[in-house]
């Protein structure tokens, strides 16, 4: 039997730093290459919730850093995103609109939050967003507060990742 080496981005957008954590060890364990996204303009801590919350909650997408993502070279996307307000932050939707080479790529979809609840809400929106833009979602994850810390949580994710 041949082994097929597939290859593996984790594209990720952090503000507080807890989905970099999540990213950060599931690329250490796939052996992935990592994307961060970040917007051409920071949100202030100040204004993360005014502004920030409200753009999420419209779906509206930021212009981000870097202006293109390239993933024909990948096999499979594993995209993140914290929770705003119950939507995925403005510049992850950014992120997904900045796609080339994604049409029918597979992904793994992550949600990071305080809780549960609120991550499931978010998920429907995400998955939405993805799917719009020709990628095929093969599982997702809602990771609250103790998911996101959780060793063996990163280790089911990798399991499913490599069983594709």
């Amino acid at each position: 039997m041949q082994v097929v080496d597939m290859r593996s981005v984790v594209i990720y957008h952090s503000h507080s730093g807890v989905t970099r954590g999540v990213a950060g060890h599931l690329s250490k364990i796939l052996g992935s290459e990592m994307i961060e996204v970040t917007p051409e303009k920071e949100y202030s801590s100040f204004m993360v919730v005014p502004k920030g919350c409200y753009r999420a909650v419209k779906g509206l997408a930021d212009p981000i850093r870097p202006q293109t993502i390239d993933v024909s070279e990948y096999d499979i996307l594993i995209i993140a995103s914290p929770v705003w307000a119950g939507k995925p932050t403005p510049v992850i939707n950014g992120a997904i609109d900045a796609l080339i080479g994604c049409q029918g790529k597979k992904v793994y979809a992550i949600m990071t939050c305080r809780s549960a609840e609120s991550g499931h809400q978010a998920l429907m929106t995400f998955v939405e967003r993805l799917k719009k833009k020709g990628l095929v979602i093969f599982k997702t994850s809602v990771l609250d507060s103790n998911a996101s810390a959780d060793e063996s949580v990163i280790e089911g994710i990798c399991s499913d990742i490599r069983n594709i």
